[in-house]
């Protein structure tokens, strides 16, 4: 407990350490998305989750710093969402007794604090490490958490080629936290994709993600995700895509819908 203590305090602080203001002041942004997933996740029954997060920024200069709220639905509690991905629940009984019900209300809050170090110029990429904080907000007794804070430490790149085509790059590793009865591993997750802008503002994408499974007894989350996004206007941005699961660490689909506003 000591020690996580230390590591939470540390990512405050971090968090905390935002640059002088910049010369034409902060922005701001709100955005929300619909997602979808279905999948058994190695086990023998499917699990269904809708999860909804609501997410404002604000950006001074190079810093930026989101807090989500997410709402969440599951039906058949088979599963517990973490800041690493997805944990089969251990308590198979609770399990067996659970496999119809349906769950839903407030989700894991998610702090996240991040920093341009070094601008997309030349033959530099733009890299941007960031910070993040799972806050143990869902209710753990309902299987929409673990009960637990998670703390992420990351680092995003991205390059821009001949104005159309941006690729990105992104690895992370999560210090999971453990409920009772449970004995989670950390986990190492990367990201890797390209966007290109077909006709301005219309862009398609598609990102390759897995990561390392928090437990022994499940298989390595591996997914592709592919969509486009719509720029309506300078503050207006839709964005929609499908995920297909390419392991049973996963889940088997997934589609999400997602708007969101930039001023």
């Amino acid at each position: 407990m000591r020690v996580r203590a230390t590591v939470i305090g540390l990512v405050v602080l971090l968090l905390g350490a935002v640059p002088a203001l910049a010369a034409d002041g902060p922005r701001f942004s709100l955005s929300s998305s619909f997602n979808y997933s279905t999948g058994d996740y190695g086990t023998s029954e499917d699990t269904e989750i809708i999860y909804v997060p609501f997410t404002f920024g604000v950006k001074l200069d190079r810093f930026e710093l989101r807090l989500t709220v997410p709402y969440i639905r599951q039906t058949s509690q088979t599963v517990t969402l973490t800041g690493g991905g997805v944990a089969v629940r251990k308590d198979k009984k609770a399990q067996a007794a659970q496999a119809t019900d349906t769950e839903s209300g407030l989700g894991d809050v998610l702090l996240r604090g991040s920093y341009v170090l070094l601008q997309d110029q030349d033959v530099w990429p733009e890299v941007t490490p960031y910070v993040k904080i799972k806050f143990p907000t869902a209710d753990e007794d309902r299987g929409l958490g673990t009960g637990k804070f998670d703390e992420t430490f990351g680092v995003e790149l991205s390059k821009t080629f001949l104005e159309r085509f941006t690729a990105f790059l992104g690895v992370a590793y999560t210090i999971i936290g453990s409920p009772a009865g449970s004995d989670f591993d950390n986990s190492f997750g990367w990201s890797v994709g390209a966007a290109y802008t077909v006709v301005r503002p219309v862009s398609v994408f598609a990102f390759l993600e897995g990561a390392t499974a928090i437990s022994s007894a499940q298989e390595d989350p591996l997914e592709l995700r592919v969509g486009a996004e719509w720029r309506l206007t300078d503050v207006v941005k839709l964005t929609g895509s499908v995920t297909r699961g390419l392991s049973d660490g996963s889940a088997d689909w997934g589609v999400s819908a997602g708007l969101a506003l930039r001023f």
